[in-house]
Order: C-alpha cells, then sequence, then structure tokens
C-alpha cells in the first residue's frame, strides 16, 4: 500500500500533514469519546503500525518495532514542526486522541467506521497519508469520504425517521380517537365586521383551499431541473466524472425528497393565506362572548387606534422591564375602583390571571388548604392542581357540603374557598353571600371568578357581587376584559398586600410580555363607559329573556337559568357537531358545539349568547333554523 523505501516516510508525513491541516483550519467537530473512541484508538494505532512496519525490509521483530517506532517518531517531530495543534491520526493515544477527534472533520466517520468495518475505516486512513500532487488520487479520497458521510447520513436519517414515526403514530392516535368521539375541534374562520354584529363573513375551511395545480407544476419544473443537474455528471463520452468537493457534499436521496416536500407543504400553507379572501357566506354569531357588542362601539375603537399612533404597537418588555406604561397603570386603577378595592393587576387573560392568583397564595401560605366549587372552571382547576396545596372539592353550590369540609378540617390551617358568580356552561350563579358566611365563621379567604358576569350585573357593571352589595365581602376578585368589555385581558382585585404578592411570586406575570398599550387603552375606555351607562346591560337582559321565552314556545330544549346563559341541550357529542354543521350550512347560524371536558359526556349543549346586537328578526331566524335542525335529526317531539 506504501512505498517500501523508508526514505519517504518524511515526504508521506509533509503531504500527509499538508492535507490534514487545511482541512482542519474550516472548523472543528465534536464526535463521542470515552470507551468507543478508546476501541478505535487502539485498532486504528495497531492497524497503522502493521501498514508502517510494511514499508521495510527488515526481517527481525525488534527491528521492525525499531522501525515503526521510527516512523512514527518522525512523522510527529515533522507534524510537530508543521503545526503544533495538530495529531497524527497513526500517533493517537488514549490521551491525544480528544484533540484529533475534536478537530478533524471527518473523524467522526473514520471512527464509525473502522468500528463499522475495519478494512474500510483502515483504508480511508491510508487514503489520508497518499501524497496529493495527483489530482485523481485527491478525487478518490474526497470521493470514498464523500459516500462513507453520505451512508451515514444515510442511516441516521433513516433511524430519525423511524423514532418520529413512532411518535406521529402517537399523535395520530390521540386525533383518531377524538374524532371518532366527536370531540375533534373544528375551527370556523369568520371576519367580523364593525357596525354589523352580530353578523360575519365567514371564510372557506382549510381543506377547501388547497389547489395543488400551480405547486405541482412548479415541483416538476424543480425535479426537471435536478435531472438536468445529476446528467452534467458526465462527460461528452458519457464517462461519469468526479464532481464531489469536501465544500460541498452530495445531499442524501431521503434529504432531497424531504427539501422537496417541506419546500411543497409551505407553497400550500401560503395558498391557504392568499385564498382566505375567497368570503363563501355572511354568518350569524349566536356564540361570542362578546355579550354587550363593546367590541365594535366608538368610545372603545377610538381609545385604541389614538394610543396606537402615540405609543406604538407593542408595550416593549415585561411589566418589569419598561413593560409598565401609562395605560397599564390607568387600566389598573380603573379596575380596582370598580371592584371596590385597593389594587388590581393585568394579566394576558383570566385563565393565567387565574393560575397565577391561586399559585402565588399557595407561595406565600403553603399549609393553607383549598375548598373548590365541583364546576369551578378549567383556569382554577389548574391553579389548584399546580399550587400542590390539600383540597377539598365541594359539590356545586352545595353550601351544607361546604361547611361539612371546613368543620373537618384543622381550625388553625389557613383556607381557601375558590369559587365562580355565573358558571357559564349551566347558568348557574354562587350563593355567595352564604359562601361568605361561611368564610367568617370558618376563618377563611374567598376568592372569586367574576368572568361571566363583569360588565353585566351591577349598578356600575362590577359584577354579580355589586349587584348583591357583597364586594366588601370577597377577598380576591378576578375577571375578564375580553367578554363584555370586549376586548382582551384579565386581571385580578384585592387589597394591597394580597395584590402585591400576586405581583411579586407570580411567573406568568413577570416572565411575560405585557398587553400592548392600545389593548390597555381600549379596555380602560370600555370599563369607564360602562361604569356610566346601564342601557346595554338593560338591553342584555331584555334580549336574553326574550330568546329563552321563544325557544320555550318552540318546544326546545332549553335550560332555564337565572343569569344570561343560555344552554339548549342535545346530549351527543357526535350528533351535536353534525348539527352545528348544518346550521351553519343550511341556515347560515354559528353556534359552536360544546361538549367534553368543557361540559360532562353526556351534557352536549349549544351555548346561546343573545346580546344587545341580536334584532327580533335574527332570533326568529335561529329559533326557525333549531327548529328545523331538531326535526331533521329526530330530536323534535312535536
Amino acid at each position: 500500500m506504501f512505498n517500501s523505501s523508508q526514505t519517504v516516510l518524511p515526504q508521506i508525513a509533509n503531504n500527509l500533514i499538508g492535507r490534514i491541516c487545511p482541512i482542519l483550519s474550516r472548523g472543528s467537530f465534536t464526535t463521542s469519546t470515552g470507551g468507543a473512541i478508546n476501541s478505535a484508538i487502539n485498532v486504528t494505532n495497531s492497524s497503522l503500525n502493521n501498514i508502517l512496519n510494511s514499508t521495510t525490509t527488515t526481517t527481525t521483530t525488534t527491528s521492525t518495532n525499531t522501525t515503526a517506532n521510527s516512523s512514527t517518531n518522525i512523522i510527529t517531530t515533522t507534524a510537530a514542526n508543521t503545526t503544533a495543534n495538530v495529531v497524527h491520526p497513526s500517533t493517537l493515544t488514549p490521551e491525544n486522541a480528544k484533540d484529533f477527534f475534536e478537530k478533524c472533520p471527518f473523524a467522526n466517520v473514520v471512527e464509525e467506521g473502522i468500528k463499522k468495518d475495519q478494512e474500510k475505516g483502515l483504508e480511508v486512513l491510508s487514503e489520508l497519508m497518499k501524497p496529493t500532487n495527483k489530482q485523481l488520487i485527491v478525487e478518490e479520497q474526497e470521493t470514498i469520504l464523500s459516500e462513507m458521510i453520505e451512508m451515514n447520513e444515510i442511516k441516521t436519517m433513516e433511524t430519525l425517521n423511524k423514532g418520529k414515526q413512532q411518535y406521529q403514530s402517537s399523535f395520530e392516535g390521540v386525533i383518531t380517537n377524538l374524532k371518532e368521539e366527536g370531540r375533534y375541534r373544528v375551527f370556523t374562520t369568520i371576519q367580523r365586521q364593525v357596525g354589523s354584529f352580530p353578523y360575519a363573513k365567514r371564510y372557506q375551511s382549510a381543506q377547501e383551499y388547497i389547489t395543488p395545480s400551480k405547486i405541482d407544476i412548479e415541483c416538476e419544473e424543480e425535479e426537471e431541473e435536478d435531472q438536468l443537474n445529476n446528467n452534467s455528471n458526465y462527460n461528452s463520452n458519457n464517462e461519469e466524472i468526479n464532481v464531489l468537493n469536501f465544500k460541498k457534499k452530495p445531499s442524501s436521496t431521503n434529504k432531497t425528497t424531504q427539501s422537496k416536500s417541506t419546500k411543497k407543504f409551505y407553497k400550500n400553507k401560503l395558498n391557504e393565506v392568499n385564498k382566505l379572501e375567497q368570503i363563501q357566506s355572511s354568518v350569524a354569531v349566536w356564540c361570542s362572548n362578546d355579550y354587550l357588542g363593546m367590541g365594535q362601539h366608538p368610545v372603545v375603537i377610538n381609545e385604541m387606534t389614538s394610543c396606537i399612533k402615540k405609543m406604538g404597537a407593542g408595550s416593549g418588555g415585561t411589566r418589569n422591564i419598561s413593560g409598565t406604561t401609562s395605560e397599564h397603570v390607568k387600566l389598573e386603577m380603573e379596575l380596582a375602583d370598580l371592584h371596590g378595592k385597593e389594587n388590581a393587576l393585568v394579566f394576558g387573560s383570566c385563565y393565567i390571571a387565574n393560575v397565577n392568583a391561586v399559585t402565588s397564595i399557595a407561595a406565600a401560605m403553603p399549609n393553607c388548604m383549598i375548598f373548590s366549587d365541583a364546576k369551578n372552571h378549567a383556569s382554577l382547576i389548574e391553579g389548584i392542581r399546580n399550587s400542590k396545596l390539600d383540597k377539598k372539592v365541594f359539590r356545586h353550590n352545595d353550601i351544607k357540603h361546604l361547611e361539612d369540609l371546613l368543620a373537618a378540617a384543622d381550625p388553625s390551617r389557613p383556607k381557601l374557598i375558590i369559587f365562580e358568580s355565573v358558571y357559564s356552561m349551566d347558568g348557574t350563579i354562587a350563593p355567595i353571600k352564604e359562601i361568605c358566611d361561611l368564610a367568617d365563621k370558618y376563618n377563611a379567604l374567598t376568592f372569586i371568578d367574576e368572568v361571566h358576569a363583569v360588565g353585566l350585573y351591577g349598578e356600575r357593571g362590577a359584577g354579580v357581587c355589586e349587584r348583591d352589595n357583597l364586594m366588601d365581602r370577597v377577598d380576591i376578585i378576578s375577571g375578564t376584559l375580553g367578554k363584555a368589555f370586549g376586548v382582551f385581558g384579565g386581571y385580578i382585585a384585592a387589597n394591597k398586600e394580597i395584590v402585591d404578592t400576586i405581583r411579586c411570586l407570580s411567573p406568568g406575570f413577570i416572565f411575560t410580555t405585557s398587553i400592548p398599550p392600545s389593548i390597555a387603552a381600549g379596555a380602560r375606555a370600555s370599563v369607564a363607559y360602562l361604569k356610566g351607562s346601564v342601557l346595554e346591560r338593560t338591553q342584555h337582559q331584555e334580549r336574553t329573556n326574550k330568546l329563552k321565552q321563544m325557544l320555550k314556545e318552540a318546544s326546545l330544549p332549553v335550560l332555564d337559568t337565572d343569569s344570561h346563559i343560555v344552554p339548549l341541550m342535545v346530549g351527543d357529542s357526535v350528533l351535536c357537531k353534525k348539527m352545528s354543521d348544518y346550521l351553519l350550512s343550511n341556515h347560515s347560524i354559528y353556534v359552536q358545539p360544546i361538549n367534553y371536558p368543557t361540559v360532562a359526556k353526556g351534557t352536549e349543549r349549544f351555548r346561546l349568547t343573545p346580546s344587545p346586537v341580536h334584532n327580533d328578526d335574527s332570533m326568529k331566524k335561529l329559533v326557525e333554523g333549531m327548529k328545523d335542525c331538531w326535526t331533521r335529526f329526530g330530536l323534535r317531539k312535536d
């Protein structure tokens, strides 16, 4: 394999160093070390010594060893003179191996090659030591290395794809089960029109957008171009020529295919976005939580547009780092005044507010015991779970059960009762006074979620607590800015010590960008407006009561509730989804099915949300559409 003359060893060393040094200068790569490398080193050194020994004509074992050692010393010396940082492959030891395997960009390929195929790996090392004065030899060396690198990449990709396929099967299984149970969530794309609430433009579904004809043509053109590039690898005599080099490695077939697939995927998605302007129809929205239509009110819109022109789009940071603007402070002052509390704290949503308020209280009182209503919202349940505090769940609105649990608890332990004022799915209202009486009796704090009540109840829209003159009896109130107030965000209000504790201990407040100033300004304008206007609340109650009466007269299964919530019961998740689709396609009525886990299985329903923007004509069309739907699916009992 090598010249048998000992006099060429220095030349071999120089050639080898000349080959390795430029490669090393192109970057540093790290490979695995430890037992695998030591094993590869032992095999490499032993084999290389045999190769080097074969260049001598000495017949005795002693002289052979001496010559090999001498050869190694010559190479090592030459390498040291050329560059102090380069380690010759033939001098690898457990001590210097790490340096070589870190600096040689293809050392990992050689290492893996030796472990899997000793003959092939040694062939690569021997190729590295050949002189580089002939272009053909260089091309052969590069071809061998490129082939090994490509094989390694293909094998790695196959392993990764096999592992990812297992993950993919798990995800596909979940989606399949959800679809079979009728719980797969399909979002309807709409565009609300200012001045035309509750009507909105409806867009085609994502499945209807994809028109791959143009994309397929582009991909076919790319494939033809690739084919031409592949053909350029042959000369005029149709003889294959080497076009490989270290700067541009050939891509594996798998990677090429994956790249085309990814590119086509993103072109499809871009096509979907472009197709959004294809409006299918106008629909009446009957499931919006913008209970009063404040999302289109001129007071809110004007305040938001004015603020964004003055202060820009975003807040610029977290509340702790440049994200506390004058609008955030004014909004919190407005909310504290609304609920008659010392302070308030604004979050990105009430879900975030509830989770972080509960966990912060838990951090401040690690021995606290929580008493939670059985139908509390998911955000409260998550906060309780994350708090890791002891908890007791009392039956929904069951004062007797709550007292039994409180009485059984250690009197010395801190206690927190968590409940809602209006329960959004059943429309029930909590016995707030009785709960507060028990809190006083058993020395417990109270935490009430007024998300579906703020803006709608009370003289100034502070919620059911204000309506019932109980705001001073409740310790902590949480609310939203995204429902009756028509904007975005959530908050808590309490005394200054509680708010300050939550402010300092809440990760969901500290480590997230604050809401944009324009959002804060719009929310403040809405809260301030509804403090002084009772017209919207009066109209909302009138519309709610009228729709309930119309549904009853049509013999539709509406639950009789004390709140503005109008549940229309179906009782089957698959059927509920089919009925929702039917109403949308045949009557242009958009009402989303409500199923598990939002409600218990077997209690699936439509949740209707009448508002001041729903006139008599829209209500009549809704009832007629529901009657037709109930008849169409065999649920009508006429």
